[in-house]
């Protein structure tokens, strides 16, 4: 456990000091959240629910999904520049010759990951809250642990497919296009959550997709700490 908090610490002193991950990731979030929400009618997602009617998709069973993509794609950014900081000055290389298992490198990296992706959502999902006019107490608390779960699962996979593309050419194409489609339970159960908090002020039936993403979470994490080693040596 020593030997993952430092290989964490180690990424945070450097984001610390470069600033070049998180900065990236915020700015990234608020200009797809605020360009999404946009484009939603005033006073929307405080107006009465309406009926259900054929066909008719209410602003409020989007809205999860707006942000959750958003948050998503700046993750992407955040989790390939944090791959590019291992490699460059050869960083990733003199980790793989110290003497510490690659399951600890994976979890080191993933909690350095998580934190970046937590301080984005912070910042974006209050800004967002605002450019949308929620009341507050439609999305908070309930959303904090939405936040842990479906965080913990993008990190567990950007970590992963961040190391895996690290040396390809095409590396800024090859991270979104293998993370998007693993990533899709995560980011649907989120998105789910989140609309029904706005509908429903609680999440009710709808609470079996946490089952989901905790299910998810605990597959990559178990797939990270295993495969790490074959990643990074390829």
């Amino acid at each position: 456990m020593r030997t993952i908090l430092a290989l964490a610490a180690k990424d945070l002193r450097g984001e610390s000091r470069a600033k070049q991950i998180a900065p990236v990731m915020v700015v990234f979030a608020l200009t797809l959240v605020f360009l999404l929400t946009f484009a939603l009618p005033p006073g929307a997602l405080r107006a009465p629910v309406p009926l259900p009617k054929a066909g008719a998709i209410s602003a409020r069973e989007i809205t999860g999904l707006l942000l959750w993509t958003s948050i998503f794609f700046a993750a992407v950014i955040g989790f390939g520049r944090s791959a590019a900081a291992d490699r460059e000055g050869s960083a990733g290389d003199g980790l793989l010759l110290a003497p510490v298992d690659p399951a600890a490198l994976y979890a080191g990296k993933l909690i350095g990951n998580l934190a970046f992706l937590l301080a984005t959502e912070l910042v974006a999902i209050p800004l967002f809250m605002l450019f949308a006019n929620i009341a507050p107490g439609s999305l908070l608390p309930g959303i904090l642990p939405v936040m842990l779960v479906a965080s913990l699962g993008m990190a567990a996979v950007g970590t992963l497919f961040g190391a895996a593309t690290q040396y390809a050419e095409a590396r800024s194409l090859m991270l979104p296009l293998l993370a998007f489609p693993l990533s899709l339970p995560v980011i649907l159960g989120a998105s789910k959550l989140t609309s029904t908090l706005l509908i429903e002020n609680r999440f009710g039936s709808e609470a079996r997709w946490f089952i989901l993403m905790a299910v998810f979470d605990v597959v990559f994490l178990t797939l990270g700490a295993v495969t790490f080693e074959f990643v990074i040596e390829e």
